[in-house]
């Protein structure tokens, strides 16, 4: 009875912390027990398949192999599984514009979801009312171009001479003697002078080193048996940078200063649409929630932005951008895999060895997963974000066991 014990206690024991190696030969027991012993084993396969879903699930691998349908142990992780990808499917409905999404079966996790949904839904609202403000300003300014001052200016087409500038134009030639000669330059260069009437026409100028927009209205007219033409000239140079000053702040990451998750994701699914040959990588902070609750949240902010500034380095021509929390991507065309990694090898050197942490009792690391991504690609953004992070804890796990083994 006791060896028969033993080998019910060794079979649990097996299903607990080596459930691979777990057998048990239900034959070579006493008939009494067998009945017994079979309770005990479909208990323990019931085990084993729920431990496999919550090992999944933590890992946020929400497409693995599912327990089979009698396995009542597994229910509740079913249950949160069901939970998680209905919560995935609410954010990338989110991520599209829809901030309608609500969730209400997850407790506190609920409130602080739909509060940061509602958070998001009014934040659009307000950057697109004050961008609105702005483009209708621009409408009544144009509206009322023959009524306000504006830089006006008769040019002979054939001689180009100036044949007339208002004051405010004047002004601007005091300032700078070449303006409305490079002005000129530029225009006839892009559109041609006197070949026909333009309107609207916005141009780029750089005055000592300052770059200013202009909106140009422009009518052919006989000027004193000359042909000429007019320039009605608006300076839009302080519209423009208001505009691209929300359109940075709509698509930038307050802490970081890089793109935030939605213009990085807006990019990804661009590129993919278009057909165009990248590289993704997607990398995560090794050990930001003990910084945090070692040293407090200010110095895992510090974490993030350090982070932050070498990933900024990838290369000139990428796009580094947070994906929230530790999570980072970059998008990076014209490199090639073996280009990226090396790349980012030289940036987990450099970032291990940041001169912020020599006066430290901790260590920055930061792990990456590599996907390159081809013209032909027919995968989702995704399911390709999704191989990058398998990709990344792969090279996190690779990092440890090295570790482990150079400390032995």
């Amino acid at each position: 009875m006791e060896l028969n014990l033993e080998i019910l206690f060794n079979y649990l024991r097996d299903v607990l912390y080596n459930p691979a190696n777990a057998v048990l030969d239900i034959e070579k027991l006493p008939e009494d027990i067998q009945e017994f012993a079979s309770g005990i084993q479909y208990f323990a396969e019931c085990a084993i398949e729920a431990k496999a879903m919550a090992l999944a699930l933590s890992r946020g691998e929400l497409d693995s192999k599912q327990p089979s349908r009698g396995n009542e142990i597994a229910a509740p992780l079913k249950s949160l599984h069901a939970s998680l990808r209905h919560l995935t499917w609410q954010a990338q409905q989110i991520a599209q514009g829809d901030y309608q999404q609500r969730v209400d079966f997850m407790g506190e996790f609920s409130d602080a979801f739909n509060l940061m949904v509602e958070q998001m839904d009014e934040r659009q609202k307000s950057l697109e009312g004050k961008i609105n403000q702005i483009q209708q300003g621009s409408l009544l300014l144009s509206a009322l171009m023959h009524n306000v001052p504006l830089q006006i200016i008769v040019i002979d087409i054939s001689t180009h001479e100036i044949l007339f500038m208002n004051d405010i134009a004047e002004s601007e030639v005091n300032n700078d003697a070449s303006y409305i000669e490079n002005l000129v330059g530029i225009i006839s260069s892009h559109y041609g002078l006197g070949s026909k009437s333009k309107s609207e026409i916005e141009i780029a100028y750089d005055q000592n080193g300052n770059l200013r927009s202009f909106m140009i209205n422009t009518y052919l007219l006989d000027w004193n048996n000359s042909n000429a033409e007019v320039f009605v000239i608006n300076d839009i140079s302080e519209t423009k940078n208001k505009i691209e000053e929300l359109e940075i702040q709509a698509f930038q990451d307050n802490l970081t200063g890089l793109y935030n998750r939605s213009f990085g994701m807006l990019t990804f699914n661009n590129w993919i649409n278009e057909k165009k040959s990248f590289t993704l990588i997607f990398t995560d902070l090794d050990n930001l929630k003990y910084i945090n609750d070692e040293f407090g949240h200010n110095e895992g902010d510090v974490y993030i932005k350090n982070a932050a500034k070498h990933l900024r380095d990838f290369s000139p021509d990428a796009m580094a951008c947070r994906l929230g929390g530790d999570e980072f991507m970059i998008l990076a065309p014209a490199i090639n895999y073996e280009e990226a990694y090396e790349k980012m090898n030289v940036i987990y050197d450099s970032f291990k060895n940041d001169k912020f942490l020599e006066d430290k009792t901790y260590s920055y690391s930061i792990s990456f997963g590599i996907v390159a991504v081809e013209s032909d690609n027919e995968l989702t953004a995704g399911e390709i974000l999704g191989i990058a992070d398998e990709k990344m804890y792969e090279n996190k796990r690779m990092r440890k066991k090295s570790k482990q083994e150079n400390n032995m």
